[in-house]
């Protein structure tokens, strides 16, 4: 579980903390694997993050910008229950047809892949608990649009199987924790 420490001042209201000042206060070191981490998931979805990962320890991870070709992350990154993030496939197509004018859907459609990397984590100390199973190895813990959108498109035929994709990975240290 993250810190309450770590929660943007004035999370869930209008008044929140912008990202500039959150990074500054917290002292983030210009790493770009740990700075989107802390963007992605700590700013943007605090309480959402502690209430599916109450077992999280921040300090048993290291943080590490990976990529994997279309077709290693159509088979490798799973989601809860163990399964492949595969819930926003149809909306990848509905958004097609109609051009959508949606960032993430407008960027991909052009560039071919994520905007900005989706988070996994090896879930080796992820602890399943009856109603919380993770993805085994890798599990997505945020942009599941983005991997959604990656699968479709490489089902498509949109992008090749081997085409290279940028993602954000928390792989345990090796002590398991500090």
């Amino acid at each position: 579980m993250l810190s309450n420490d770590l929660k943007p001042i004035g999370f869930n209201t209008w008044e929140k903390e912008e990202w500039e000042q959150y990074r500054t206060r917290l002292e983030l070191p210009d790493h770009e694997a740990t700075l989107e981490f802390y963007r992605q998931v700590v700013y943007d979805h605090f309480e959402h993050f502690n209430e599916h990962y109450p077992d999280f320890v921040l300090e048993a991870y290291d943080f590490f910008i990976e990529y994997m070709t279309a077709q290693e992350a159509y088979e490798q990154i799973k989601y809860f229950l163990d399964k492949p993030m595969t819930d926003w496939g149809t909306q990848y197509d509905h958004f097609k047809t109609r051009n959508q004018d949606y960032l993430i859907y407008q960027r991909m459609s052009k560039d071919l892949t994520p905007p900005f990397p989706p988070v996994l984590i090896h879930s080796t100390l992820l602890i399943d608990d009856g109603w919380r199973v993770y993805g085994r190895e890798i599990h997505l813990i945020e942009g599941t649009h983005r991997v959604s959108y990656l699968r479709r498109m490489l089902e498509l035929g949109e992008i090749a199987p081997d085409s290279i994709h940028k993602f954000v990975v928390l792989r345990p240290r090796s002590s398991g924790a500090t």
